[in-house]
């Protein structure tokens, strides 16, 4: 009976040296969850100086709607080269007015057929066509007509991307050299914030009639492989919030998400455990 009575004190000492260790250990634990960056850092996989085969970075291709304007000019016949400039007077007829440096040249619209219509030469072929593209093909045919010397300078105009979701500055994203990638179409947007999913970033493409969704993992580096690294002008890019996110928009839909949470009930454990074992 003795010994039954030494041993009982020693064995509760010992279950509560348990609870309190594995109690310590869960908490540790929930800070070193927390801290973990398998989530946010982009390109995990990318290896240094490691050579990977990307999307090829070209030029935006006209779609219908977009604007632009063409300016031809002549060193022999200016003034032969100025009937072939659309003036503004001609673009609020049927195209909307668009300030430039030179006020008496307007904007063209690409059409529902894909086509402009310039001046003298009539209708003119432009969606899927880049800006290089279309200025070359009406320089050669003018140089080919009346105005051997023609040089054609043409611009885009108001062609954007839209950024949404968990990034820090969402809006539209102007496209200023005829070309963006993903990640600098996120980088103007401000960088994704710390609630934004980095594996699924959504960019949702209007293809023949439909809208068309793919998916990126930017932790991965075949993000360089997809084809939507090199976005389009009218693209939008929605990145999907995290879990801790879409609990915001719940009445205490993070309260167990939180280490002050599992702190408290890890302390009201050990406390009934002391009475428990006293």
């Amino acid at each position: 009976m003795e010994t039954r009575r030494q041993v009982a004190p020693y064995s509760n000492v010992h279950i509560m040296n348990k609870i309190q260790y594995t109690l310590f250990a869960f908490v540790l634990l929930l800070f070193t969850a927390c801290a973990g960056s398998k989530d946010v850092v982009y390109l995990q996989d990318l290896a240094n100086q490691e050579m990977i085969k990307t999307q090829k970075i070209g030029s935006l291709k006209f779609q219908q709607g977009d604007k632009l304007t063409l300016v031809v000019t002549s060193h022999a016949t200016p003034e032969l080269a100025m009937q072939y400039n659309l003036t503004t007077y001609q673009s609020r007829l049927g195209m909307e007015h668009v300030s430039s440096t030179r006020d008496e040249v307007g904007a063209y619209v690409v059409g529902e057929d894909g086509t402009i219509k310039m001046p003298v030469l009539g209708t003119i072929a432009v969606a899927g066509l880049t800006l290089q593209e279309v200025t070359d093909k009406v320089q050669a045919q003018l140089r080919g007509a009346q105005l051997r010397d023609a040089v054609v300078v043409g611009q885009a105009l108001g062609q954007y991307i839209t950024v949404l979701g968990e990034v820090n500055r969402p809006g539209r994203i102007a496209i200023d050299r005829n070309r963006i990638t993903l990640l600098e179409a996120l980088g103007q947007a401000g960088d994704l914030t710390i609630k934004g999913k980095r594996d699924q970033v959504m960019v949702v493409r209007q293809e023949d009639g439909q809208a068309k969704n793919y998916v990126v993992d930017l932790r991965s580096k075949n993000l360089f492989r997809s084809p939507v690294y090199n976005l389009q002008q009218n693209d939008v890019v929605y990145v999907v919030p995290n879990k801790v996110r879409t609990n915001d928009a719940t009445a205490n839909g993070n309260a167990l998400n939180s280490v002050g949470t599992w702190i408290s009930l890890a302390s009201f454990a050990l406390t009934l455990g002391v009475l428990i074992f006293k």
